[in-house]
């Protein structure tokens, strides 16, 4: 297939939910529930779940569906892949802009819901990719929710909206300068382990 210059990026997440209780079923069925109402492609398995489609409510999707997974007062991890620009991938719908989605589940711009996350950025076929790296980081800095650096992530802690937020700017930014993307997120909350314990 050829894909001509004007044709948008393809923009998708991959999600899995981790709930560490022996009610993991519920857990995970409750939080991924209306998915298939929200207009994005949806494509669920045994493993993961993937969202394609406008940028803004992908990501207001994975927010809602973790913050709801967070409230069952479990400990809940998710794994969280996002790609622009893959060129193994068809083309799709126009992304959306840049600006983060409203969440209904946020008050006052929060969730409510604290989260320890690791986090990846992967700004593919740029000799120069360490410099987008270290620029992205920096900017999770202002933004108030870089904890500290560890081997192949940043450490990032906060409001889930906030590290969200966080992560989407820092990757809409480097989708600005390199033509694929690829980010890689570990969020984790009311996990028994204190938060920065090394």
């Amino acid at each position: 297939m050829t894909i001509s210059p004007e044709t948008p990026a393809f923009f998708g997440a991959r999600f899995s939910l981790y709930p560490m209780t022996d009610r993991y079923v519920p857990v995970i069925l409750d939080a991924i529930k209306g998915l298939k109402d929200t207009g994005l492609e949806v494509e669920t398995d045994d493993v993961s779940t993937f969202l394609g489609g406008d940028r803004d409510r992908v990501f207001g999707e994975v927010e809602r569906v973790f913050a709801c997974a967070a409230r069952s007062g479990e400990h809940v991890v998710m794994t969280l892949l996002l790609s622009h620009g893959c060129p193994g991938e068809t083309y799709c719908e126009a992304t959306g802009d840049v600006r983060p989605a409203p969440s209904a589940a946020r008050r006052n711009g929060k969730t409510g819901v604290e989260v320890s996350a690791q986090w990846s950025l992967y700004p593919l076929g740029r000799p120069e990719y360490m410099d987008v790296i270290d620029r992205e980081i920096g900017r999770t800095r202002e933004a108030g929710v870089f904890a500290r650096g560890a081997h192949f992530v940043s450490a990032l802690h906060g409001d889930l909206g906030d590290v969200l937020r966080a992560v989407r700017t820092s990757f809409d930014a480097a989708c600005a300068d390199v033509p694929h993307v690829a980010a890689h997120v570990t969020v984790s909350t009311n996990s028994p382990t204190p938060s920065g314990r090394s």
